[in-house]
């Protein structure tokens, strides 16, 4: 009787019952939740039939049955959150890798314009002075004196006042065409036939607009053709020349979309495509140079700038968790899934890192949930 009060008065103090199951005795605690053994956290190794203190004097706890998991453990959602376990979905995604690079804008040299004469003369004016101002289309850029064209007006004005019939109307379009190949405006020749006065200078016209980046003559300088008086640079649009590393120009094409900002002005986000990929490469950085092209309204891109570049890859269908998911120990890559109630470690092929994402080859299913971060003893 002595020993069976003491059973009874330590179970009322433990909490834990001896039931029979089958031929042998298990026991279980008030709600019949089965104990396998007891065990100390921090020698899980050891296991002890019943409770009490384990080697290193730690207090037992039991291993309930229904915490048994192959390879797995069982966590509470108090614990979860304690230890700020965060979950996230297995994903299938059109993922590509983003290359990202740092840039500076240039002047586009395609639209770089030589003002000339086409006749021999003397610049006796010039309306431009300093390299970086800005010119329209169609401004006069220089006054030029050419004897050769002032005198072929001399003979045109004759032309028209002599006798029509000592003149032939060949001639007179031989004459007057002579004086369009020298460079004498339309206009200028008009007013000859208007029975204006032979022009001692004519005027040399820029034909398009942007910015003086060169003058090769000054006033009382002698030009002859072909030889450029001013060189004007078109501002409509830029190049954005990029650095791309060696390692990632494997994931870079012509047409490749790229979004394009400047610190310059934070917001400013442009888009363009790649056009051309340089065909060498810099020993010293092992980068090549990559080119987009970007129209430049009002001239706001200015020559020298920085530029951030992202280039969009296009990669297809994927099925990827966050990159913090993967665990790698060296030998293997593993995941931590949640199945049901369990988190069970994962083993699992993966592919290529796309930004903050992994593909996985093998191991997973879109819709699991694995384990993306948390603090682990």
């Amino acid at each position: 009787l002595a020993a069976i009060a003491l059973l009874v008065l330590l179970a009322g103090v433990t909490g834990y019952w001896l039931v029979t199951d089958g031929d042998k005795q298990v026991a279980t605690d008030r709600s019949d939740r089965r104990i396998l053994y007891w065990y100390d956290p921090m020698l899980p190794e050891e296991r002890y039939p019943g409770p009490g203190k384990s080697s290193m004097g730690m207090d037992l706890i039991p291993k309930y049955a229904d915490e048994a998991s192959a390879g797995g453990v069982t966590v509470s959602p108090a614990v979860m959150q304690n230890l700020g376990i965060r979950l996230a979905r297995v994903e299938t995604r059109d993922i590509a890798p983003t290359v990202r690079s740092v840039g500076r804008v240039e002047f586009d040299q395609r639209l770089i314009s030589e003002v000339q004469t086409l006749t021999p003369g003397f610049v006796e004016r010039l309306s431009v002075r300093a390299e970086g101002e800005p010119i329209g289309a169609g401004r006069v850029i220089a006054e030029v004196y050419s004897p050769e064209l002032y005198g072929a007006q001399q003979e045109y004005a004759a032309l028209l006042n002599a006798k029509s019939s000592v003149v032939t109307p060949s001639l007179r379009r031989a004459v007057r065409n002579r004086l369009r190949l020298l460079g004498l405006p339309e206009g200028a020749i008009g007013r000859l036939e208007r029975g204006g006065l032979p022009q001692r200078t004519y005027p040399v016209v820029s034909r398009s607009a942007g910015v003086v980046t060169r003058i090769g003559a000054r006033p009382g300088a002698q030009v002859s053709p072909g030889e450029s008086i001013v060189t004007v640079q078109g501002l409509g649009q830029v190049l954005v020349i990029a650095d791309v590393p060696e390692a990632s120009l494997g994931n870079v094409h012509v047409g490749q979309p790229a979004e394009i900002s400047f610190p310059a002005y934070p917001g400013d986000v442009r888009r363009g495509r790649v056009d051309y990929i340089f065909p060498s490469l810099n020993a010293q950085s092992r980068t090549a140079q990559v080119r987009m092209t970007l129209p430049n309204p009002g001239g706001r891109l200015k020559s020298g700038m920085f530029a951030n570049v992202n280039l969009q890859g296009t990669g297809g269908m994927a099925t990827v968790v966050p990159s913090e998911a993967v665990i790698d120990t060296g030998r293997r890559q593993v995941v931590v899934v949640k199945r049901g109630a369990s988190l069970i470690p994962q083993e699992v092929r993966i592919g290529r890192d796309y930004d903050r994402w992994t593909e996985i080859v093998a191991g997973l299913r879109p819709g699991d949930q694995v384990v993306s971060s948390g603090q682990f003893l």
